[in-house]
């Protein structure tokens, strides 16, 4: 009985963890939108709106919305942003943000608040929405260059824009593509919301990108350490096998450590290692490349298989959640403890539920949410969908990680 004993505890934790993630919030077999009577079928005759041409790769939620992403991989993509009501139907059909006219379901710039094409966004302590635009169409064939690569700042309150930033040609490469953004406002005795900093990944050309807010100025930061591992770049996710060379794509901050500054997490897509950076280096655009190539720590490695999109810190409990693509699942690690794969297990893992794990948030209130669509299938073979393929699911932090190493000691 011993010698099964590990195995006999993992089932019944990831017994308990599916009790607190199930029935699904949202699930779709493919993604609608709230058009208007009518319109729906208009688009479809259009081609404005392909319903098998959408699939959603990022999330954020800010009281009774939830955003959710849907980069322009294919044609007929109404919106790239968009946002569901959290008390709507497991199917729900989404909302372009901020409006139906600025939405570029023609793929082009209705005004200056329209967002392209967004993988993934970040919601603010100050209620502001920052989206990262890398401005491309028809990604996976044409790659149509409509607009710059930009950042837009949403005051959530008004949905006014607040602020659009078009990066320069110094700060990118032809490479480029511009996964995650996340925003810190230093902690000082006279902060306040116009005092941040936003951090973006640069996945296509291995950077991460600085931008200051109140300089309204960026700078471009690289290292070793944010290009992909050759070892780590085979997948199998679905039952499909493929080799992906994606570098840095997800990052996540500590909160505020002892001199106002983050600890900021990082990983590429394509690698099982964890690394970390101070932001008092990053917020330095002076800053020497001797200091920023002995600027980034190696935390640690995760194990074999275990590549993963995206990753967020829990800043109540120091808890980082990230997404376990070829496992199917979540893990955590609880910064508080020593780097381990005893210590970063997965907590999760449902091969139905959350077959290719693409984002997951944690919101102000501790909650955390997963956004799982099959990417693998909809890239290289196809999707059944009579099946449902794209899922939204949500659970109290401290309930997912209960009875595992990342919870806290008594």
């Amino acid at each position: 009985m011993l010698k099964y004993a590990p195995t006999f505890l993992i089932l019944l934790t990831f017994a308990y963890q599916a009790t607190t993630l199930i029935p699904p919030k949202f699930q779709w077999r493919t993604i609608d939108f709230a058009f208007e009577d009518g319109e729906r079928e208009s688009a479809i005759k259009s081609g404005m709106y392909i319903p098998n041409n959408n699939m959603p790769t990022g999330l954020a939620r800010w009281k009774d919305k939830l955003f959710i992403t849907i980069p322009r991989w294919k044609k007929g993509v109404p919106a790239s942003l968009n946002y569901v009501y959290l008390n709507g139907s497991q199917q729900e059909p989404l909302h372009p943000y901020p409006n139906w006219e600025e939405g570029a379901g023609n793929c082009r710039l209705t005004s200056n608040r329209t967002v392209v094409s967004t993988f993934r966004v970040h919601v603010d302590k100050c209620d502001r929405l920052w989206v990262v635009d890398n401005g491309v169409c028809d990604m996976s064939e044409t790659a149509e260059q409509v607009a710059p690569p930009s950042i837009l700042v949403f005051d959530l309150n008004t949905d006014m824009l607040l602020a659009k930033y078009e990066f320069s040609d110094d700060v990118l490469r032809d490479t480029s593509v511009l996964t995650s953004i996340v925003v810190e406002i230093p902690a000082c005795k006279n902060a306040n919301c116009s005092n941040a900093f936003a951090y973006i990944t640069d996945m296509g050309s291995n950077a991460v990108i600085v931008y200051d807010f109140a300089n309204n100025d960026s700078w471009r930061v690289e290292n070793h350490y944010f290009h992909f591992d050759p070892h780590a770049g085979v997948y199998k996710v679905g039952g499909i096998d493929f080799y992906w060379r994606d570098g840095v794509s997800a990052a996540a901050l500590t909160p505020p450590k002892k001199g106002g500054f983050c600890d900021l997490y990082l990983h590429p897509t394509s690698s099982t290692k964890l690394f970390k950076m101070s932001t008092k280096l990053l917020r330095n655009k002076t800053a020497s490349s001797d200091d920023i190539l002995n600027g980034v720590e190696v935390v640690g490695d995760r194990g074999p298989k275990s590549q993963a999109t995206a990753c967020d810190i829990d800043p109540k409990t120091n808890i980082l959640f990230y997404t376990q693509v070829c496992k199917n699942g979540l893990g955590c690690w609880n910064i508080d403890k020593p780097f381990s794969i005893e210590n970063s297990p997965v907590i999760f893992s449902d091969c139905n539920l959350m077959e290719f794990p693409n984002d997951v948030k944690v919101d102000n209130e501790g909650n955390v949410w997963m956004l799982s669509d099959r990417q693998s299938r909809f890239l290289y073979e196809g999707m059944d969908y009579e099946d449902i393929n794209f899922r939204v699911l949500s659970a109290p932090s401290n309930l997912l990680v209960q009875d595992t190493a990342c919870a806290k000691k008594r």
